[in-house]
């Protein structure tokens, strides 16, 4: 969007070299669709379309609980067709990215870059970083800050207290893993063929849906299928679950140690229908991911020159796939800021109002997930008394 607006852009991104295949899901929202619509050069099609969520009973068998139409795509193929269109990256996802037009400003991205500081001087940001490659410290100066660096973010603990910026642990994680379709039965392929598909347990749902596969291909056979298991954990058992083959004890997400993999899908094998019990058995690269939550007070900093978007400033629980449709709305509100047609002070207001009602939506759902309904029940009054707040005030900007 920056970059389409004619400014000069700059990413600064802490991973070094090329990100790690994530191969995760993600939904593609009204708010991302309208930002592609606008700001998109690429024509070919990246997502595959779902028209509903539907579960499987014990005998197997889908059944719809909701119509709701979604276009699903891979972490991958979208980051690359991003990067294609914002610095020219040539990738096997897109080997011909678009050429840029004469009124575009520049783009690059750094990758090895950790921001360790930002100050203000002579009205503008001064970014402080160390190379990870070179081991050297350096400096950038901006008119504006985006910090889009996730829960973790810089910004956070620079502008806010120690106990604003901490996330809070759900109380359950999540299980992920993907497989080429063609791995799996044919009866357990048609199972999931077309739709979002879960399996609803007591204190454990699991969920499956089609993504690209191998360099964004949408072509039946070549797909990938995409699973998560949330299951409820204490605090307690929280370490073996997210320490590494090597002993390190990761915050977020770790890579499963066999023993681990083994007795979670021991325990799959008791409760999960066919098709779920040979997904899993077929997974070679699981992973584990902690589900916390996290909505920051405020999005401005420095009198605007600083702003938080995205995961940075609201992370949502993955439940209602939202997190790419939040992204895409900060930055087309940035955009109606920029051009002058908000203040600082109304996109504030857009932000935090967008991100805090649909994370409440999202501890909704996973509560009534997770825990039922009966106790979910505390959740859902707070999402739906922010939900009367905002009508009240004529600002409805519930589910998209």
């Amino acid at each position: 969007m920056l970059k389409r607006l004619g400014h000069r852009v700059r990413i600064l991104e802490k991973h070094v070299g090329s990100p790690k295949s994530q191969m995760a899901g993600i939904a593609l929202g009204a708010h991302v669709k309208d930002f592609l619509e606008r700001f998109d050069r690429l024509d070919q099609p990246f997502a595959l379309k779902s028209e509903c969520l539907q579960y499987i009973d014990s005998q197997a068998r889908t059944k719809t609980f909701f119509v709701t139409p979604r276009a699903m795509t891979s972490w991958d193929a979208f980051f690359y067709r991003l990067r294609a269109s914002f610095d020219g990256l040539r990738s096997s996802y897109y080997p011909e990215p678009p050429q840029s037009d004469a009124e575009d400003g520049t783009a690059a991205y750094d990758s090895g870059k950790q921001v360790t500081d930002l100050l203000l001087r002579d009205g503008r940001v001064a970014v402080e970083f160390d190379d990870l490659d070179t081991g050297e410290s350096g400096k950038a100066e901006a008119d504006l800050v985006l910090g889009a660096d996730g829960p973790a973010s810089v910004v956070h603990h620079k502008f806010l207290s120690a106990s604003t910026v901490q996330r809070s642990y759900s109380g359950y994680v999540v299980w992920r893993g993907v497989i080429p379709e063609m791995d799996v039965s044919e009866g357990t392929r048609k199972c999931f063929q077309e739709n979002v598909t879960y399996l609803l347990l007591q204190g454990e749902h699991a969920i499956v849906y089609l993504i690209p596969g191998e360099n964004g291909s949408l072509r039946p056979g070549e797909r990938l299928l995409n699973f998560a298991w949330y299951s409820n954990h204490s605090p307690s058992a929280l370490t073996d679950i997210m320490t590494d083959q090597d002993g390190h004890e990761h915050n977020a997400t770790v890579s499963i140690r066999d023993d681990v993999w083994k007795k979670q899908c021991l325990h799959g094998n008791e409760v999960f229908t066919a098709p779920y019990r040979e997904v899993t058995s077929k997974i070679a690269h699981p992973f584990v991911q902690k589900i916390t939550d996290y909505s920051s007070p405020r999005a401005a900093f420095l009198d605007g020159k600083v702003l938080l978007v995205g995961d940075a400033l609201t992370l949502f629980r993955p439940h209602i796939a939202f997190s790419t449709n939040q992204a895409a709305f900060d930055c087309l509100q940035t955009e109606r800021y920029l051009n002058g047609e908000i203040e600082l002070s109304a996109w504030e207001t857009e932000v935090l109002q967008f991100g805090h009602l649909h994370w409440l939506r999202s501890v909704w759902w996973g509560e009534s997930y997770q825990r039922g309904r009966f106790y979910s029940l505390p959740a859902a009054f707070w999402y739906w008394l922010a939900v009367a707040r905002h009508m009240f005030h004529g600002r409805w900007i519930g589910p998209q």
